[in-house]
């Protein structure tokens, strides 16, 4: 259940969400959303675990940027290419059986599209730890990376102008996003009728490309 604490809008707004994470609660106050449900600004987000009234952690952004859905909530956990993606979800980034974190910073990816801070659970830390390099797939990218839990792979998406589009896969060693495959669309070669497919993937620690054409 959201519930949305602060309602005046152009001004700072509190939101309290509970439906995002089966361990945690979270309290999020953001600088100001406006009359077109656009919050943006400075962000706290304070996390609490469920049934405790203390702060678990205490995450603070310089910006982000999200609208709010029709019943004026943030949304959560959805993080759909093209399409409407939230303020923060909580996924396994690292594969490790623990639940992390990636907060929205705002429209900093491709083409101005969202941009996401990618912090890990720590075992050790006992605390949400930002990562450089699965921020940076985040930040590089179409949008936030997608995830599949079964083969243990994050994919991205990239492109430039209607005729050239990249999808990238990794792995993640020791917490660092390995890059295992990429797979290359160019429909903006010369010969028209044909588009270029490369594909390079990682095997045995080797890259093996190949290259073929397919009608348009």
């Amino acid at each position: 259940m959201l519930l949305l604490a602060g309602a005046a809008f152009a001004q700072e707004s509190k939101f309290e969400i509970k439906n995002a994470s089966k361990i945690y609660n979270v309290k999020l106050t953001v600088e100001k959303c406006d009359d077109q449900r656009l919050c943006e600004g400075a962000a706290v987000f304070t996390l609490n675990k469920k049934g405790q009234t203390a702060p678990f952690q205490v995450i603070r952004l310089e910006n982000t940027s999200f609208y709010l859905e029709d019943d004026g909530t943030p949304l959560v956990n959805e993080t759909l290419l093209y399409d409407k993606q939230s303020v923060l979800s909580f996924g396994d980034y690292n594969f490790d059986g623990i639940d992390d974190i990636s907060l929205r910073d705002g429209n900093n990816s491709g083409y101005g599209g969202p941009s996401y801070q990618i912090y890990l659970y720590s075992p050790k830390a006992r605390k949400f730890v930002l990562n450089a390099g699965l921020t940076t797939l985040g930040q590089e990218n179409l949008g936030m990376f997608e995830v599949d839990k079964k083969k243990k792979i994050l994919t991205t998406f990239s492109k430039s102008g209607c005729c050239w589009h990249k999808t990238e896969q990794y792995t993640v060693v020791a917490n660092r996003p390995v890059k295992i495959f990429e797979e290359v669309e160019d429909a903006s070669i010369a010969d028209e009728e044909r588009v270029k497919i490369t594909t390079r993937r990682r095997v045995k620690g080797r890259w093996k490309t190949t290259v073929k054409y397919t009608k348009r």
